[in-house]
């Protein structure tokens, strides 16, 4: 108990750190695991039932309703662990949990994997950006800092997999020593692990010699054992039970480790003669790229040379842009972070932060043009999405040039979670569904249809207002049979296509609302998810509209 007393003494007495909300120990150095070694049976148990809690979310239910609660569950053990450290809350940090709150509902609301993942990566690094700053003094951190931090983190979670069992064999030892250990609890554990076995042999025998205990007992036991033993679910199970009980306890056993790389505020940084050399004739290649975008682009096209069309040229190389925008924002945050900056290299980054925009500009500029074309798709909104929070981003980037003492990583990740949050309860793909039939109405092709039906079930609201005739007589369609089409590669109910002809858009959403009926039949309360719901009405209302 001294110890953790000692540990939160010692971060409470800090200052504020950039943020103005965390207190530090960082220069403090206490020993390996100073609570969570001290206190390990509680910590073992406190693991042991988030595990429970995060089977009973995640079995055969990745999204449903039962993820925000995993989610405000996390906290609480990780609110636990602060209060057994000693170590206070402070409100300033409330924005990292409601933005995992809101990941988490958002997550109800999509059927979209992508954002599903990411919001599950979203809310792993906002619990462990919280965590960090609770704990550690980063008053002295920069952006990159702060990321390697994080990084080093989680790496220090791989050997912490072992520690449960060595926190518990210390404390064993230890409370053996002083008689307050129950003898009989593990007693009880090795006569089970021996009795099993024992069991499972004798059993095997005896029914083996005598055929009515076999038909009674022998085959009532082992047909009742394999299914459990051999049973996929008691393996998901199983697999889930650990996951949560290994991450969290060696998420907070790595956090213990009090084992951060001391950055020093007075660091001493690379001479700027190199950055300004590299970064002076890369920016004279980007000056010569934008004069030719504010020429040749922005002018609608009146000065291209010949052989140009305005839109041949508008629509290549938006890809490539964005790549080097991206690559610019790295360099620049790399230069502040290494090299010494004088006034000569400020004036450099931040022509080159300049020439920056006039690319994230182009690159948006062409997509615009190339959806103007062949509207929108998941990547598309993607890309302009991205576009858009780098601009953000790079702003941050320019006031730290000018001042140094500005928090880049609170900016950074204020803008990154905005705009995240944004993207995630955006409905994406409702959007695209949306856009592309209002914008090409009666005209839209099959390969149209094929493309919003292959989207997640956020579009099928949108969807079911579509009405098509079938592109065959009745006829046809009641004796076609085509199995297998590599083209579509969706199935109806039991894998089978029967009675659903090719190149037609009735058919093709037929089948994808006869799937989310199938898919969403067995919703109950712990599996409910609104997206999949609005989907099912929207399928129901599909086929009533036809009369079905």
């Amino acid at each position: 108990m001294g110890n953790e007393n000692k540990l939160g003494n010692q971060q409470v007495g800090q200052q504020q750190n950039e943020f103005g909300d965390l207190p530090g120990n960082q220069a403090a150095n206490p020993p390996s695991n100073p609570v969570v070694r001290e206190h390990a049976l509680y910590f073992i148990k406190l693991s042991l039932m988030y595990g429970i809690c995060f089977t009973f979310a995640f079995y055969r239910n990745f999204i449903g309703v039962t993820y925000p609660a995993i989610t405000a569950v996390t906290f609480a053990v990780c609110l636990l662990y602060l209060k057994k450290c000693g170590i206070s809350w402070h409100k300033a940090n409330w924005y990292y949990i409601g933005g995992c709150f809101l990941l988490g509902i958002s997550t109800v609301l999509t059927a979209n994997w992508f954002v599903i993942f990411f919001n599950t990566v979203g809310i792993l690094l906002l619990i462990t950006a919280f965590m960090v700053q609770q704990i550690y003094d980063g008053r002295g951190w920069s952006l990159m800092q702060y990321i390697c931090n994080i990084l080093f983190l989680y790496l220090c979670m791989i050997p912490e997999l072992a520690s449960p069992f060595v926190h518990f064999a210390d404390y064993q030892k230890k409370h053996k020593k002083h008689g307050k250990l129950d003898k009989n609890t593990l007693h009880i554990f090795i006569g089970v692990l021996i009795g099993l076995p024992m069991l499972l042999v004798m059993t095997g025998l005896l029914s083996s010699a005598d055929q009515i205990f076999s038909k009674f007992i022998g085959n009532i036991f082992y047909h009742s054992l394999g299914r459990v033993i051999f049973s996929s679910n008691l393996f998901l199970v199983l697999f889930l039970l650990a996951l949560g009980f290994f991450g969290i306890y060696c998420f907070l056993s790595a956090l213990s480790l009090n084992n951060m790389p001391k950055w020093k505020k007075g660091q001493e940084k690379k001479n700027p003669v190199t950055a300004i050399t590299f970064l002076s004739m890369v920016t004279v290649v980007y000056l010569v790229f934008c004069v030719i975008q504010v020429i040749f682009l922005f002018t609608g096209g009146r000065l291209l040379p010949k052989g140009y069309t305005y839109a041949g040229y508008a629509r290549q190389g938006f890809f490539q842009l964005l790549f080097v925008s991206v690559f610019n924002f790295a360099l620049v945050v790399l230069c502040l972070a290494v090299f010494h900056i004088n006034k000569l290299l400020k004036i450099l980054l931040m022509f080159f932060s300049g020439c920056t925009y006039i690319m994230v500009a182009s690159s948006a500029f062409r997509m615009f043009l190339y959806i103007g074309a062949y509207h929108l798709s998941f990547l598309r909104v993607l890309v302009l999405w991205f576009l858009a929070m780098l601009v953000f981003l790079l702003a941050g980037v320019m006031v730290n040039i000018v001042k140094s003492e500005f928090g880049l990583f609170r900016y950074c990740m204020g803008v990154v979670t905005v705009f995240y949050l944004l993207f995630s309860f955006g409905r994406v793909d409702c959007l695209i569904a949306s856009y592309n039939v209002g914008q090409l109405g009666d005209k839209i092709g099959y390969e149209d249809v094929l493309y919003l039906a292959n989207l997640s079930m956020d579009a099928a609201p949108v969807l079911s207002r579509c009405r098509f005739e079938h592109m065959h007589s009745q006829e046809t369609r009641d004796g076609y049979s085509y199995g297998s089409d590599s083209k579509d590669g969706v199935y109806g109910k039991g894998g089978n296509m029967s009675g659903y002809a090719t190149e037609c858009k009735r058919c093709r959403l037929d089948l994808e609302f006869q799937r989310i009926l199938d898919n969403t039949e067995h919703m109950g309360i712990r599996t409910f998810h609104f997206s999949k719901y609005f989907a099912r009405k929207a399928a129901q209302e599909y086929f009533a509209g036809y009369g079905n």
